[in-house]
This record gives C-alpha cells, structure tokens and sequence, in this order.
C-alpha cells in the first residue's frame, strides 16, 4: 500500500506532522464550552466521568472518546448515528465511549506503539480509488470538508483516530490468533455445504392477490385507527428563533485584511505546494491548472475569513443575549429582543424533528442535535452554531410534544395499512388451508404437482441458489424473503415440502427439487479465499471473546448520567 501513495507522501507527512488542509485562521473548537462547565455536543466540562480499574475517568477524555465513537460509526456505515431513526436506537454513545476508553487504555498498558508509516498506510486504504486501489487526495478533502470539519473536528482529531483505529487492528491480530486455527478439511467442507445448489419449486401466497377483495367497514377502520395510533404519531419537535451572521456581510471586511497582507502571493503559493497540484480538482475531477487552483485559495480564504469575522461578531452578541439571561431568566424573548436592539434580524424556524432538521436553512446536523438539547432552564446553545455559509446564535421558542394525528388527517394512510393488514391475513388463511390439503394429498402417495393443479394454485420454479447466495434475480426481488427461503430449504431433502412459512405479506410453501454438491473446479478455484475469510471470521469472535471478558475485568462504569457524587 505505502508503494501506492509515494506521490502523495509528502503531503500525507505533512498531514500527520500537525499541519491542517490550507488553514488560514484559526477557528474556535465548537466543542469548547464558551461559559464553564459547558458540555457542547459530545461532552467536556469538568468532573469524573466513571471509572476503569479504580482510576477517574475525566470530563476531557471522555468527550474526546465520544467523539472518536460517533467517528468510527461514520467511518464504518457511512453516516453519522442520527441521520437515520434505527441508528438511533441501537447506537449508544455513553457506552460506546466507556468501551473506546478501554480500547485505547488497552493500547498504553500493551505499549503497542503505532508508526507514522502506518497511520499514512491506514488513510491511503481508506480514501483509495475502488477501481484502481491508489490513494485519492479528493476523496479524503470531501470528507473532511464536508464530514469533519462541520461537526467541529480538527485534522489532530482524525489522526489521533486513526492512530487508536490501526493500534486496535494491532491488538485484535494479537488477540485472534486462536482463531486462525481452521483445518483445510473443516474449510472444505464448510464451503461444500455453504455452495451446495439447491433448486426448488414455491407456492407463493402474497397479500396483493387479495386487496380487491377486503371490504372497508367504516367501524373496523376506525379500530384499526385505534388500535394503531403509534404509527401516527408525530415526532417530538423543537422550534427556535434564531440570528443569522451572514459570511457576505462580512467580505468586505475579509478584503480589507487579504488587502493589508503584504506577502499573500507567496503564502497562496507555498499553501498550493504543500497540498501539491494534485488536491486541486475540477468538476469533472481533473487536476485544476496552476492559476485556477491559485485563484480557488483565494476564494477559499476570504471565505474563512469572512465566516471567521461572522463568527466574532456571533460570539459578541452570544455574550449579550447570556448576559440578560442571567438577569432575568424567566423572559423568554431575549434574543428577539436584542437583535432589535443592536440591529440584527432575528427569525424563528418551522417546528422541525431531530432527524430532519430544519427546510429552511442551510445547516449541518449539529443545528438541530443542539436545538433539541435546549430547556427551559438553558434556552441558548453554548456556541454559535456553523452553518454552510453563515454562523447562527440559537435559543429556545418552544417544545411541541409527540401528538396522535386524527383519523380524518390520516385516513387515506389508515386506510392503506387497513387494507394491507386484511389482505394479509387473507392471504395467510389461503396458505394455511392449501398447507392442510397438501399434507393430506402427500400422505395419499400423491405428488406435490399432483395437489397444487388439484387446488388450482400455481408453484413456481426458483433459479437455484445456495447459503452463500446473496439476492436472487429482479424478478424475485421484494416477492421473496431470501433468508426464509434458505432455512426452509436446507432443512428439506429432495422431494419434500417445508411448512407453510410466515412473510410479511403473506408466506409460502417450499418444494425440494435437487441438491447439487459445488463443482470441483469451483472448490479449487475459490477455496483458498473462503478458507482466508473463515479464519478472519473466527479471529473477529476470538477477539469479541478476548474483549467481552477484559471488559468485564476492567470493572469500567460511568457515562454522562453516572458521575461521582459530589462532582460538579
């Protein structure tokens, strides 16, 4: 890997060394509490965060490993935990930093030391090109650009990620090696069985069949409603007003100081030859000419600029609106308030969810994650808030709870899921009494054919597939449920018919045709690379055995809501 990234290594050097990607100011850490004690989004403050093996975990380090934890969960599925509903109910931040302070005090008890070398080597595979497997400077700006540097992480907070991310392949290899212990006749056996053929008829029973037929009693929609009005339900929401410092207001400003720079053509210049020609791309993706790429700093630095003076002046005013406040907390309308006083507009969002954010703006999803975190008690965030192309000071309007939508808002919705969950069950009805008349025509000596033209229904022959199968044809798609279908067969042996399974439109009925064992040439063919993928797999649960039992030893307790008493 490290022969594929020789043209960048400089850059990549640089990188690691400390320096950041063309930073002409310096921001404020939006994780900083502006006032002490403040948290921010991932934690801080001061106090004593739990404890591992007797020792005090600190505020610091524990946000630091928050947030280490919400950038490995982007790093491994490609977004960050609450961009989607399910995400948020499984992913656990708390614990997920209780577990990284584990892992990274794992690495300093083994002294597993991670070389420079290897951090280049983890970015160049991760920002790699997925056709031509070299390193793409581009890539990585667009992350960081658009990942990072939004939810206030610096380039040293990336490094020193990936410095635990490599530290910990380090220790998994370790920690796994028990599991790399698969005998090549335990492998081949596994892939037989794994890539056996098997072909098959089904009987499918699918609620579409049978939505013509459901009747609409008006009564039995109105349960329905009733009996489902979770479903309806809208999400808590949030609704804040808000003063927008604008980064145009503030070019003019920028130009002043890019005006009074007496060498800024000798620093655009040597910020270009530290990124190198190549980080300059086109739209089309195609290196930018020298000139271009020259005129695209610029750019890029009278717009920090300009946000940077936004951010000043959102600052100034944040101290303003915290002041009166302090003064008299029970007024709700401080900011609309001030913003008239000193000559800003103030404005006040559309409710908005958690997910969703607000239409409006242009803003990341720290906006939102920091609008729903305010009370009435703390009405203002503890930092002005970065938005794509301005800076924002926010404070609470008002909450507006979870509310049960009436039947008349949502009845062409009830009505769908009314008619769905009857065809449904008739279709289950159907399944069920063809399952009854198949068993008895079996036991008759009569064949499966034999019994479906008898019932007048119509079986199906499948492409053949094997557990190793990963989705079936289009035509299949969204008809079957694949990992049914694979338990219900393997189980059978040729000639005979599994029980009539459950899907969530109806079900089916499986026929066993034929197995037929993998081709020997395939076996040689592909061997090797299966038998390497069970032993990763087998070293991934040694490891999570490894760890589940160090864990527990580590007597590691805390998180945000269990802090020392007397701690402040």
């Amino acid at each position: 890997m490290l022969g594929q990234i020789r043209r960048h290594q400089k850059w990549l050097w640089v990188l690691i060394a400390g320096a950041t990607i063309v930073s002409f100011v310096i921001f404020l850490d939006p994780t900083t509490g502006r006032r002490g004690g403040g948290r921010g989004i991932f934690g801080g403050g001061s106090g004593e965060f739990g404890y591992i093996n007797g020792r005090a975990i600190h505020a610091e380090e524990y946000g630091q490993m928050k947030r280490e934890a919400y950038l490995r969960f982007r790093r491994l599925y490609g977004r960050w935990p609450e961009q989607d509903e399910a995400s948020q109910q499984w992913f656990d931040p708390n614990r997920q930093a209780l577990e990284r302070i584990f892992l990274v005090g794992k690495l300093n008890e083994l002294n597993i030391q991670v070389s420079d070398e290897a951090v280049m080597d983890w970015i160049a595979s991760a920002f790699r090109d997925r056709e031509g497997g070299s390193f793409r400077m581009d890539n990585y700006q667009r992350f960081y650009q658009g990942d990072l540097r939004p939810r206030g992480y610096t380039e040293q907070d990336f490094i020193r990620f990936v410095r635990h991310e490599v530290g910990a392949e380090h220790l998994f290899a370790v920690a796994g090696l028990s599991g790399s212990l698969v005998t090549p006749r335990e492998a081949e056996a596994m892939f037989g069985q794994e890539n056996e053929q098997l072909s098959t008829e089904v009987v499918l029973f699918s609620a579409s069949n049978y939505l013509a037929g459901v009747e609409m009693a008006p009564a039995a929609l109105a349960q329905f409603y009733t009996n489902n009005m979770a479903q309806y339900r809208i999400p808590d929401r949030v609704q804040v007003s808000y003063v927008k410092f604008e980064a145009t207001n503030f070019l003019a400003e920028a130009d002043r100081v890019l005006g009074q720079m007496t060498n800024r053509t000798q620093q655009l210049e040597s910020f270009y030859q530290q990124r190198g020609p190549d980080f300059y791309k086109d739209t089309d993706g195609k290196t930018m000419p020298h000139d271009a790429a020259i005129q695209k700093l610029k750019g890029e630095q009278r717009q920090e600029l300009a946000m940077t003076s936004a951010r000043k002046k959102a600052t100034e005013f944040m101290e303003q609106l915290y002041e009166l406040y302090q003064k008299q907390p029970q007024q709700s309308d401080h900011l609309e308030r001030l913003a008239a006083a000193t000559g800003y507009q103030s404005a006040v969002t559309e409710p908005f969810t958690s997910r969703e954010g607000p239409k409006d703006l242009k803003v990341f999803d720290s906006f939102a994650k920091v609008a729903f975190v305010l009370t009435p008690e703390e009405p203002m965030a503890s930092e002005p808030i970065l938005g794509e192309d301005a800076v924002y000071v926010l404070a609470l309007k008002k909450k507006i709870p979870s509310e049960v939508q009436p039947l008349e808002a949502v009845r062409d919705q009830v009505t769908a899921g009314y008619r769905q969950r009857e065809a449904t069950e008739a279709a289950r009805k159907a399944g069920q009494a063809f399952y009854s008349a198949l068993t008895n025509g079996l036991a008759s000596n009569k064949t499966f054919q034999a019994v479906c033209l008898e019932a007048n229904v119509i079986s199906q022959k499948l492409p053949p597939f094997s557990l190793s199968t990963r989705s079936l044809p289009k035509e299949w798609e969204g008809r079957v449920d694949l990992g049914l279908l694979k338990n219900a067969a393997s189980s059978l042996s040729p000639g005979k018919t599994s029980r009539f399974e459950l899907m969530r439109d109806g079900g089916l009925i499986v026929h066993l045709l034929s197995r037929q064992p993998v081709e020997e040439a395939r076996l040689k063919a592909e061997l090797p690379a299966f038998t390497a993928s069970l032993r990763a797999e087998r070293r991934r649960e040694a490891v999570n055995e490894w760890l589940g039992k160090e864990f527990e030893l580590a007597h590691l307790t805390g998180g945000e809501s269990r802090k020392k008493p007397g701690s402040k």
